[in-house]
């Protein structure tokens, strides 16, 4: 590894198919220029074929030793904080947050899993709304997130506006609520100055694709640890997001994960091929 890839963390579950939680995590790290590391919260296992939603915490006295561990062994340089599941991992974290307050961290306060399944306990909920949403450096919440921390519905663009400004309140540096589920799909970015921006895409696949939160907010890790703005993060993030669904392909019969390495596929279809010679 060189110097020029930072190590970032992630604290989040564990997808078994690969395309979301950590796994999703430490594919969007190293595809963009980052070295990842992981510390697992929950096995979360879901099957959309059977509706097969299982969230399995991890004991925290495991997810203590592998942050502990990471820390010893790694210069970590910025943390991406997803499914945390219950409300001791979530104590865990903040401590680790609190003995390291210098270190940019993301904090995507997932509260369903894109299959229907609660991710969070309510206290587990509270400890991410009072605790963590002040100290992060940017929180991504979608639409259902950012209503389960403000207490409010949040359905539309005007209502994302309005969360974005209510989290700016409780505390929040800087917010980006995601609207990738919207007819036409909108994220809202504010930062603490209370300004807004609207960031439009276009609607690119099917509602069976997964994991473009979790990619979303792993590249705005990645940005921010290689010593980007949050606001040059956030975009540099949303295009390679975006990108990465445009390239999904499917891997089986269930929902279409993203593909976190096409500009590595791209750039190997596009490298000539070397010619060998047999002797």
């Amino acid at each position: 590894m060189s110097s020029s890839e930072p190590v970032v963390m992630t604290v989040s579950g564990f997808d078994p198919l690969g395309g979301a939680g950590v796994i999703a995590d430490l594919k969007t790290f190293a595809a963009n220029g980052c070295y990842g590391v992981a510390a697992i919260s929950a096995i979360d296992v879901q099957e959309h074929s059977t509706g097969l939603n299982e969230v399995h915490p991890v004991d925290v006295h495991i997810l203590q030793a592998c942050m502990r561990s990471i820390f010893a062994e790694s210069k970590v340089k910025a943390i991406k904080i997803g499914m945390l599941a219950t409300r001791a991992n979530a104590e865990a974290v903040l401590d680790v947050l609190k003995a390291n307050p210098s270190l940019p961290f993301v904090l995507d306060p997932l509260v369903r899993a894109t299959g229907g399944v609660d991710l969070n306990d309510v206290s587990c909920l509270e400890i991410v709304r009072d605790q963590l949403l002040s100290r992060a450096t940017v929180i991504t919440p979608n639409l259902a997130e950012a209503a389960a921390l403000i207490g409010e519905k949040v359905e539309n663009l005007e209502d994302m506006k309005r969360a974005a400004r209510k989290l700016l309140e409780m505390g929040a540096h800087a917010v980006v609520v995601t609207g990738g589920r919207l007819e036409r799909p909108v994220d809202v970015f504010a930062d603490g100055s209370l300004n807004l921006q609207t960031l439009v895409g276009d609607r690119i696949k099917p509602e069976h694709i997964y994991g473009a939160a979790c990619t979303f907010s792993s590249a705005l890790a990645a940005g921010l640890a290689l010593g980007r703005s949050r606001s040059e993060a956030v975009i540099l993030a949303k295009a390679y997001v975006t990108e990465a669904i445009k390239k999904a392909y499917p891997v089986g019969t269930g929902r279409m994960p993203l593909n976190q390495f096409y500009r590595l596929q791209e750039f190997a279809e596009s490298a000539p091929v070397a010619s060998k010679s047999f002797h």
